[in-house]
């Protein structure tokens, strides 16, 4: 039976982040410093150094994800950490500050930290949604496949088209030309934009279609009728394969567009954090 990531080893990482929290809550809440709580106590220094080696330890995911043949666990297991502790960091990095931020690096860093936090929780989100409702949108199909049976239904049609006549020969060419699949990550990141592919598409189909029912409405029977008829049918049917590589490529880009915020961000983090332990020793 496949195991959620969530779930490894019995939520094992789920637990050991509870118990961070609890400890660094208790810690806290029992902590009487002289002076308000701030990172310059002794709790303050050493939740923030816990904060500050989770930090580098939750960054050495993108490296250990790519090292196949490594022995440090499996890497659901530290897919798992990086989202629990991840979440636990939160808690940590607050009660280390004190709840004492200003305009300064120290709070750029949690900033970022928390900015990073929450993309990373939009990315669980996605790779548990997208992919169930990928497959099902594919029904046992691959993308080429159904770009391959595309291809060949808008040939079946230029044929049907040239034996109906050469205006119908042209709508259904500049049809199969202007027919977009959307889901590029760059030009069609978000919903709406793919939604303003689908509608140009849905449009140029209703403009084919209600041509080829005027033609039927005109008194066309016999043979030319009857190839009217076979090329509604197969516009109906590449209508409907371009619906789903447009959602699989929508599906696509949205359980990749976080990472283009998360990476970069967990960049600028590091950078952040290594100029605020810099300066608290440099003004310590």
């Amino acid at each position: 039976m496949h195991e959620s990531f969530l779930a490894y080893r019995r939520f094992q990482y789920l637990k050991l982040s509870l118990g961070l929290i609890l400890l660094s809550v208790l810690g806290y809440a029992l902590h009487d410093p002289s002076e308000p709580p701030s990172g310059s106590t002794w709790l303050g220094y050493t939740l923030g150094t816990l904060g500050g080696l989770l930090i580098l330890w939750l960054l050495w995911f993108g490296v250990r994800k790519r090292q196949y043949h490594s022995r440090l666990g499996q890497v659901s297991g530290w897919l798992s950490g990086h989202v629990y502790l991840g979440s636990a960091l939160l808690v940590i990095a607050t009660l280390h500050c004190g709840f004492q931020f200003g305009w300064n690096v120290h709070t750029l860093a949690y900033v970022l930290m928390a900015v990073v936090i929450a993309s990373g929780f939009y990315g669980v989100f996605a790779y548990l949604r997208y992919p169930t409702r990928l497959t099902q949108n594919r029904g046992g199909l691959q993308v080429e496949a159904m770009l391959s049976e595309i291809a060949d239904l808008d040939r079946q049609c230029l044929v049907i088209a040239d034996h109906i006549g050469d205006k119908v020969h042209q709508i259904m060419l500049r049809s199969i030309e202007r027919t977009s699949f959307g889901g590029s990550l760059w030009k069609n990141p978000l919903p709406g934009i793919e939604k303003g592919v689908e509608e140009l598409n849905n449009e140029l189909n209703q403009s084919t279609v209600f041509f080829m029912a005027d033609q039927l409405a005109s008194g066309q029977s016999g043979a030319r009728a009857e190839q009217v008829r076979r090329l509604l049918d197969l516009i109906t049917s590449k209508k409907a394969l371009v619906t789903r590589v447009q959602e699989d490529r929508k599906y696509h880009a949205l359980m990749k567009v976080w990472l283009y915020l998360h990476v970069p961000l967990s960049i600028a983090l590091l950078a952040a954090l290594i100029a605020h332990v810099i300066s608290v020793f440099f003004y310590w």
